[in-house]
């Protein structure tokens, strides 16, 4: 299908926020998403409508189509064997890397990806820990983690998943050297939205929003 990459990352945000807060999507989620007017994602929208490959009903929200969909998981596909390729073969950091498969995403073939898939053995994650769509573009139902929010204070855990689109989350994780493959021991769960966390790379307590600990997988670490 011959998209633009703009056109493409609409429905990826589209995609992502269907994920995050449900369907429809608000017009005006995509616009701060995106960091473009209303009047633009408006015009975008009747185009990708027309294509068949939203559904947008002005001041109701929008919705992918399953032709859309296809689409997005296709991108997403490509992505993520991106990011497991530069961070495995090319010394990427796992912060880094998300911008630069950002980039890459939209100008391989079908081909690439499918030969990209056998070169690194079929991954199933992504260096993040994310899920990768099959070469059906199947995606498996749910993660093989658990959010951090569901341990208890005193657990240890390995983080195996990380939130990593939001480039403030990123960064803040980052700095403070909280990554996958990163040791954690779970110190308090409040009552005010903070998980706090002691990470065994520096040994001292970091507090994270509940809005980003659910999103950060682990597997509990067995004595």
């Amino acid at each position: 299908m011959d998209l633009s990459p703009i056109a493409e990352d609409y429905l990826k945000t589209i995609y992502h926020l269907e994920d995050e807060n449900g369907r429809p999507v608000r017009t005006g989620d995509i616009s701060t998403a995106l960091d473009v007017t209303s009047p633009t994602v408006t015009s975008m929208l009747d185009s990708l409508d027309e294509r068949e490959l939203v559904d947008y009903t002005p001041y109701k929200g929008v919705e992918l189509t399953d032709r859309g969909t296809e689409t997005v998981l296709q991108l997403v596909r490509n992505h993520r064997l991106l990011e497991t390729f530069l961070m495995e073969h090319l010394d990427y950091s796992w912060s880094a890397v998300h911008d630069e498969a950002d980039c890459l995403e939209h100008y391989v073939s079908d081909e690439f990806t499918r030969r990209l898939a056998t070169f690194l053995g079929e991954p199933v994650t992504d260096p993040h820990g994310d899920l990768i769509p099959d070469s059906d573009l199947k995606m498996p139902e749910k993660s093989p983690y658990t959010a951090l929010t569901e341990y208890e204070p005193g657990d240890t855990v390995t983080v195996e998943q990380v939130p990593h689109r939001d480039p403030d989350v990123r960064d803040y994780l980052s700095r403070h050297r909280i990554g996958p493959g990163t040791q954690l021991v779970v110190d308090e769960v409040s009552s005010i939205d903070l998980v706090t966390v002691v990470p065994s790379t520096t040994e001292t307590s970091v507090a994270l929003p509940t809005h980003v600990a659910r999103r950060i997988g682990a597997r509990v670490v067995t004595k």
